[in-house]
């Protein structure tokens, strides 16, 4: 439970302390109590050993724009850094004043760094946990409880060219994408994200995506790679919007690729959300496998809906959660070349009620709607 926010603005003295604790090259302890920062947000350096005993509330107004509780802010690469959660939360003011971006912990152009049992609480505004163009890093234990129901409030994202970085046991609870990993502006331009490894993850998204990966048309020759994601329970869970996994490859006009993304022993459910459409939607991506993955809550619309995808691997379960809906179209497939899915029905009870398999080892000039195709 997060200790009320101070008055007081206590962004100057914990930043004198941090950075004294860095040219000493020793940890820092954010006392326990509520501190506002309402300057800007705290920086960390190189060799920080930060421990976070207290609250930090990011309570920015709209004239300083977007900041992080806690981030690099040196504006150069820095190395080594270790955050470990004690008890306290990156949080976000009580007040929403309009024009303000309220992000937590940002881990920012940091080659080496370590994340260890954070947690952050909202009302943030903005990215709960933001992994941006930084390599070489773990995360383990995060409660990522990042806040209201809005664009931009994700849990967990990853941006831009960001590498070996590998996670697990890991929480969220967030009013956008519960996990993302995006190129999608003018910081992102050909940037390549690969080599990311996480697993043992609660995904809950109020109402937007538990799992998303998206490029822009304004990120040049973006790249999205070798990403492995198992593990996973997640699902929407207000609505009345809401696409549990999305993979939206915007970018394939200039080259922009979504490749080698692996999805393995996954429970994702449409939860409370009411509108038409697919439990997972995919465009123009290549090489994905979805292994044992459980479809929950078709909503009038495909469990599984993909648009011009190459090597698309599916096997697991589709769970149909409005009794009585015809079975003629639950996978979807626009244009795609090289597909092998595999996939048990079951009723919203759980009572396997037919099967469905289509393959082709071609490319399809039409679309293909795909029903049961037996017991």
């Amino acid at each position: 439970m997060t200790a009320p926010m101070a008055p007081t603005d206590m962004t100057a003295p914990l930043q004198a302390a941090l950075d004294a604790a860095a040219k000493a090259r020793s940890a820092y302890t954010i006392p326990p109590g509520g501190h506002r920062l309402l300057a800007t947000g705290l920086g960390y350096a190189s060799n920080a050993r930060i421990l976070v005993a207290g609250d930090v509330y990011n309570d920015h107004g709209p004239a300083v724009g977007t900041h992080y509780c806690l981030t690099n802010r040196s504006g150069q690469r820095l190395s080594n850094v270790t955050i470990i959660g004690a008890g306290g939360a990156f949080t976000g003011g009580a007040s929403d004043p309009a024009g303000a971006t309220r992000k937590g912990l940002g881990i920012v152009a940091t080659d080496g760094f370590t994340v260890i049992g954070v947690k952050t609480a909202g009302p943030l505004t903005g990215f709960g946990m933001e992994i941006k163009n930084s390599t070489g890093g773990h995360l383990n234990g995060l409660q990522l409880f990042s806040g209201v129901n809005r664009p931009g409030a994700d849990g967990l994202h990853f941006f831009g060219a960001c590498a070996r970085v590998s996670g697990s046991n890991i929480t969220v609870r967030s009013g956008d994408d519960a996990l993302s990993f995006t190129s999608e502006n003018h910081e992102s331009i050909d940037a390549v994200m690969e080599r990311i490894t996480l697993t043992s993850m609660t995904l809950d998204s109020a109402a937007f995506s538990c799992i998303k990966f998206f490029t822009s048309a304004t990120t040049g020759k973006a790249v999205i790679r070798n990403i492995r994601v198992s593990g996973v329970k997640g699902r929407i869970t207000q609505g009345p919007t809401g696409c549990p996994l999305m993979m939206q490859n915007e970018g394939v006009a200039q080259g922009c690729e979504i490749t080698d993304i692996t999805i393995a022993n996954a429970d994702l459910d449409f939860g409370a959300a009411t509108q038409e459409g697919p439990t997972a939607y995919l465009t123009h991506c290549r090489n994905v496998n979805l292994r044992n993955i459980t479809l929950r809550g078709r909503r009038n619309g495909q469990f599984l809906r993909a648009i011009r995808c190459t090597g698309l691997r599916v096997t697991g379960e589709v769970w149909d959660t409005i009794p009585g809906n015809p079975m003629n179209d639950l996978v979807q497939l626009e244009y795609c070349t090289d597909y092998d899915i595999n996939l048990i029905v079951r009723s919203a009870s759980g009572e396997r009620i037919g099967s469905l398999r289509v393959r082709n080892s071609g490319t399809d000039s039409v679309i293909r709607y795909i029903g049961m195709t037996g017991a």
